[in-house]
């Protein structure tokens, strides 16, 4: 490693490193590499059919943090929640339509989960992604008329399907559809109803309840629940830090194909010229891998109004983070185009071991304040302590950040985090100092393994030259 007294890299420097590796300095040549894993042609999209019959969520770990609280069950509304616990992410939710869908998770096991659901949209969007017929549907529609008595639930409209013309016609997935619908519960008048519904089937009407969401809390109280309750999100979040089979072969196809759409994308930036184009460029190299773009940082701003040049000699730090079927991937690299400023040169090697330091010491049971303090006291080593770097850790999975945080219902800061197996961990390794003629960043995905972390993607050189 060179002290900051040292001159740049040279070129030379730059291929020991493994910087040059994707490419040579001349313009263009990493696309081959960028694109090596092939971006599909045809926007086809992973083979997600495991997730019809695969729960995601690890029970057992999830009863575990909920005896630890004294909780009876867990109802939720928020979608990530939900989807978490059923494999369904409500669609009312992604129209604009607020607690839609709420789920109730029992910590007795004889207790099946159980789903409050709009019944049309059970029957036209949930059931034909679904093969689970051990768990408790109860749906619901709207008033038809008045109740009998104030306070009492009105009747219920009758839930409807799609109309038969020919069952010669009838597809296989329609069937399945008729199938499922058969296996609910009597509608409801409403979702309120519904909830109340199912916690007098379950017997959990005065029962110790965590919610998610404050609405929840408000229709329980509403509804004459004789229970306590509590705000809870951190507990399913605490459950989520480890990763089931299901989550993390999820994890593993949103991750890869994040990290081919980000270096489809940045094998092109010279040619693209500017940080709008290059983000549409992720956007669209993950779109046809079956990812959604959530967000990319270009050159330390993620401010989708910006466009701004990339100029021969910049050194083009990116972020990019995006999600199949709700799980995310989370990659940084940094883009040469050309040979940047000497200073820059440096810093980014000085990251990059600190990085590897890092690295080399994660394993369960290290507490994510140790990973700052070594990534800063490495820079000190190598005579870099000018340089301010966050060596922030996160967890990822259905957020970009999932871990246990403060919030207006749990202000209590959480407790200290420690890595643990299963966990995906993000180290963010960004550059936080202006006017050194570029950006520079580094992350990957690490699977926290029992003696150590290994990434869960292709591991490209921490630069790409163009």
């Amino acid at each position: 490693m060179r002290n900051s007294s040292d001159p740049s890299f040279s070129r030379r420097d730059l291929g020991a490193l493994g910087i040059g590796a994707l490419a040579g300095l001349g313009g263009g040549g990493g696309n081959a590499h960028a694109q090596g894993r092939g971006a599909p042609g045809r926007g086809e999209g992973p083979d997600l059919d495991f997730l019809k019959s695969t729960p995601l969520a690890n029970d057992d770990r999830l009863r575990f943090f909920m005896r630890e609280r004294g909780l009876d069950a867990l109802v939720v509304s928020n979608p990530a929640n939900i989807f978490y616990l059923s494999n369904h992410w409500p669609q009312l939710d992604r129209m604009g339509f607020d607690d839609t869908s709420l789920a109730i998770f029992s910590a007795d096991p004889a207790r099946p989960l159980a789903l409050v659901m709009h019944a049309f949209l059970y029957y036209y969007t949930h059931s034909p992604e679904s093969a689970f017929e051990d768990r408790l549907i109860f749906p619901y529609t709207q008033p038809s008329g008045p109740a009998d008595e104030p306070g009492d639930e009105p009747p219920a409209q009758s839930m409807r399907m799609m109309r038969v013309e020919d069952d010669a016609l009838v597809t296989d997935r329609d069937h399945h559809r008729r199938r499922m619908f058969e296996l609910t519960q009597p509608a409801s008048a409403g979702p309120a109803f519904a909830l109340m519904k199912a916690l007098r089937h379950l017997g959990l009407t005065r029962s110790r309840i965590g919610f998610d969401e404050a609405a929840v809390d408000v229709a329980l109280g509403r509804r004459g629940f004789e229970g306590e309750t509590q705000p809870a999100e951190n507990v399913i979040r605490r459950a989520r830090l480890t990763k089931s089979e299901a989550e993390l072969r999820l994890m593993r196809i949103a991750a890869q194909s994040n990290v081919d759409a980000a270096m489809e994308a940045a094998g092109q930036a010279r040619e693209l010229g500017s940080s709008r184009a290059l983000r549409n460029a992720f956007y669209g190299a993950a779109g046809r891998r079956g990812n959604i773009g959530r967000f990319m940082i270009v050159q330390g701003s993620s401010a989708e109004v910006l466009d701004e040049p990339l100029r021969d000699g910049a050194s083009v730090s990116i972020d990019c983070v995006s999600a199949c079927r709700h799980y995310h991937g989370d990659f940084g690299r940094t883009i040469f185009i050309g040979e940047p400023r000497a200073r820059i040169q440096r810093a980014g090697e000085a990251i990059f071991t600190a990085w590897n330091e890092i690295k080399a010491q994660l394993r369960p049971g290290m507490s994510f304040s140790d990973i700052p303090r070594i990534g800063r006291e490495t820079l000190a080593a190598l005579g870099a302590s000018d340089l301010v770097v966050s060596f922030n850790p996160h967890s990822v999975g259905l957020f970009h950040t999932d871990h246990p945080q403060p919030s207006l219902l749990e202000p209590r800061t959480p407790q200290t985090l420690q890595l643990e197996t299963g966990m995906i961990l993000s180290v963010d390794c960004p550059l936080f100092v202006s006017g050194m003629g570029g950006t520079f960043h580094f992350e990957n995905l690490m699977l926290i393994t029992p003696d150590g972390a290994e990434a869960i993607h292709t591991d490209p050189p921490p630069v790409l030259i163009v």
